[in-house]
């Protein structure tokens, strides 16, 4: 082999390090997720995010407002550093604005880090989630996360008409 070989050789593997390791931009991905809360006041939606890097990171923002839904906070105080390997659920909790105006469809979840580059921005997309036959209007059978927990704000027992 011959050394400007060698030193491609050398170089492209450091330079896979770095990339790998997470300091030039962040590695994390989606966690286990369990189910969000439905019923709850106010409605909200637990995300897991685990860092995939070798480096800790730092979350910025997760979650955002959307058609007929307002962030109005998070469990976890951001910015939240997150070891290597590790993982954080973070509890988004909303307020339902205008339940016919709530997604139907997926709708996902950004989540901001920050990176040797500048900030790092990814949108994951939850699973749907199971409801049972209390739920007249999409139920019971799977629907989209947002749909879920805004229900206990759109709907009642007494009160079958769609939001």
């Amino acid at each position: 082999m011959t050394w400007p070989l060698v030193l491609v050789v050398v170089v492209a593997a450091v330079v896979a390090a770095v990339w790998r390791s997470g300091v030039v931009a962040p590695r994390f991905a989606l966690g286990e997720q369990s189910a969000g809360s439905h019923g709850w006041d106010p409605p909200r939606q637990t995300i897991t995010i685990r860092n995939d890097g070798w480096t800790e990171m730092t979350l910025l923002a997760v979650g955002r407002d959307g058609p007929g839904l307002r962030l109005v906070g998070t469990d976890v105080v951001l910015p939240y550093r997150l070891g290597a390997g590790r993982s954080v659920s973070i509890e988004l909790r909303y307020v339902v604005t205008d339940c016919g105006e709530v997604p139907v469809g997926a709708w996902p979840v950004p989540v901001t880090a920050d990176a040797a580059t500048g900030p790092y921005l990814r949108y994951f997309w939850l699973p749907p989630e199971e409801v049972g036959p209390g739920w007249p209007v999409g139920g019971p059978g799977l629907v989209a996360w947002q749909r879920a927990i805004s229900w206990g704000s759109c709907h009642s027992v007494y009160d079958v008409r769609p939001g």
